[in-house]
Parts: structure tokens; C-alpha cells; sequence
């Protein structure tokens, strides 16, 4: 179905106030699992990269390792105020009505575009302690430019970050495209 014909769909039924339809339905519903895997991802991480700073630290007590595992847990538990707080409200729709799963779809939208500047933030924040980390205890002299420049740890985190902000912009796009998409659907 094009988006043209399922817009009209989505207009008529608003206007009709009729039952759900199945497609705004069944968006909803992939929405809603995606929101679950992606809690249950939050979830591994936490374990995994929590768990396994934690146990550094626990068999190297020296400053160095604490202050990893506190800077790792503050992020940790930064991502999860966020995902928190941004989550509310957001796990199903005030009524079943047409009129509530477009509200939901739009409330999910903001949300996610929320979430791409709280990651675009947290990334660098992140990598700006991380790799400071890295590089006070690497082998090389200089400066942390001259470092990064130097080493394969350097390019990668350059990759990697391209990579990712690259991913950030495009996804924001799609989900600015999707939220006049939804207004658009509201207004009529």
C-alpha cells in the first residue's frame, strides 16, 4: 500500500471514528516490540559492560580501575534515567480509537528523535572519557590528538564514529519524515 492510499485510509477512518484500522494497528504492535527488544538490549549491556568493569575493578582496586568503573556506571545509569523517562507513556494507547494510536505513533516519533540527540551526546561524552582513559595509559607519549593520529585505536574510533553519526543522521531524517507524516494524519 502506498503511503498516499494509506494516508486516505488512516483520514477516513479518523474522520468516521471507527475501529482501529489493521495497518495502524499492526504499526503500533511492531513499535511496541521493538521497544522490548531494545529494553532488553539496554538490559544486556548493563550487565555486560557493567558486569565486566565491576569485576576489573574488584580484582584491580587501584584508582585508575575505580574511577573506569565509576565513569562507566555513570553512563550506565544516565542512559537508563533517559530511557526511563522518555519511555513513560509511550507502552500503549489511551484508548482504542483511531485517534489514540496516532497520538501514540506521534508521542513514540518525538520520543525517538529525543533519543537521537541524548545518543549523539552520550557517544561523545563517552568516548571523550574512554579515550582519555586509553590514552593515559597507553605506552606512547604525546599529546591525545597526536595520539589518536597515530594509533590504530585512532582510526578506528574515527570509523566507528562517522559510521555512527552517519547512522544518527539518517535515522533522524526518517524519523523527522514519519513525524510530519503523523501530523499530517492528525490535522485531517
Amino acid at each position: 500500500m502506498s503511503m498516499d492510499a494509506e494516508l486516505e485510509t488512516w483520514r477516513r477512518d479518523w474522520q468516521a471514528e471507527s475501529a482501529v484500522p489493521p495497518d495502524l494497528r499492526g504499526r503500533v504492535e511492531r513499535q511496541s516490540r521493538w521497544l522490548k527488544i531494545a529494553i532488553a538490549g539496554d538490559v544486556l549491556v548493563t550487565v555486560v559492560i557493567g558486569g565486566a568493569v565491576t569485576t576489573l575493578a574488584v580484582r584491580a582496586p587501584q584508582a585508575d580501575m575505580l574511577a573506569l568503573a565509576a565513569g562507566t556506571w555513570f553512563f550506565i545509569a544516565a542512559a537508563w534515567f533517559f530511557r526511563i523517562t522518555v519511555s513513560r507513556g509511550l507502552w500503549s494507547p489511551e484508548a482504542i480509537s483511531t485517534a489514540a494510536f496516532v497520538d501514540l505513533s506521534i508521542r513514540r516519533c518525538r520520543a525517538q528523535l529525543k533519543a537521537t540527540v541524548f545518543g549523539a551526546l552520550l557517544y561523545v561524552f563517552q568516548m571523550a572519557f574512554c579515550l582519555g582513559w586509553v590514552w593515559r595509559h597507553s605506552a606512547g607519549g604525546g599529546t591525545l590528538i597526536e595520539w589518536l593520529a597515530a594509533s590504530l585505536t585512532g582510526r578506528i574510533v574515527a570509523v566507528v564514529t562517522i559510521a555512527f553519526f552517519g547512522s544518527l543522521a539518517w535515522y533522524r531524517l526518517r524519523k523527522r519524515r514519519e513525524l510530519a507524516w503523523l501530523m499530517s494524519i492528525e490535522e485531517r
